[in-house]
């Protein structure tokens, strides 16, 4: 079935997110990359990376509660993410770190703004992820998140005409009455006779 695939705005939010990390953060990062999602204690051990890494990820999207049509586009609202490792001995001074790097990519998010989206990031927020395996590990974890307007320039996949089922014909007749037929005689009831008699 052929489909007219719409244009990646996430990935170009992403890939101009990542960019503006790098540029404006300097050497805090050793590593800024694209993660498929929730980045979370479970995924530590599935991941290689340098810290301190910040990781972007988009978990989704939904409609724009004013409307999903503005200006020939779509539009949605993106649920974005900045996951923040940072790695040492001292738990206070790791836990420090990756405040500070939060900090500073809640600054850059907040000043943001890029052509592809309609609107600024909304309900910034920032989050510590602290768990005990994660310490024992001798990692600290943040999370910055926000929704940020995005434009899909062809709306959602459409399926080409040529790929539609092809439809059975199907004949309804009928017949329009124009006359009410008389009502049926009521049925005839049992014969009596009387018999007068003159006295």
């Amino acid at each position: 079935m052929a489909v007219i695939a719409t244009d990646a705005k996430v990935i170009e939010l992403l890939d101009a997110l990542k960019a503006e990390i790098k540029a404006k953060t300097g050497k805090l990062f050793l590593s800024v990359e694209d993660y498929g999602g929730q980045f979370d204690e479970d995924e530590i051990d599935a991941k290689s990376f340098t810290a301190p890494a910040a990781f972007t990820a988009c978990l989704g999207w939904r409609k724009v509660p004013k409307g999903t049509y503005l200006s020939g586009k779509y539009v949605w609202e993106a649920r974005i993410a900045v996951f923040i490792v940072t790695k040492g001995a001292s738990r206070p001074q790791r836990g420090r770190d990756a405040l500070i790097r939060a900090d500073a990519v809640t600054r850059i998010v907040t000043a943001w703004s890029q052509p592809q989206c309609i609107g600024r990031p909304e309900a910034v927020m920032a989050e510590n992820l602290y768990s005990r395996k994660l310490d024992k590990k001798g990692l600290a974890l943040w999370m910055v998140g926000w929704w940020q307007e995005v434009e899909f320039e062809h709306g959602m996949p459409i399926v080409a005409p040529e790929d539609m089922p092809e439809l059975s014909q199907v004949v309804i007749e009928s017949t329009a009455a124009t006359q009410v037929p008389a009502p049926p005689e009521p049925p005839a009831g049992p014969e009596v006779q009387h018999t007068l008699s003159k006295e």
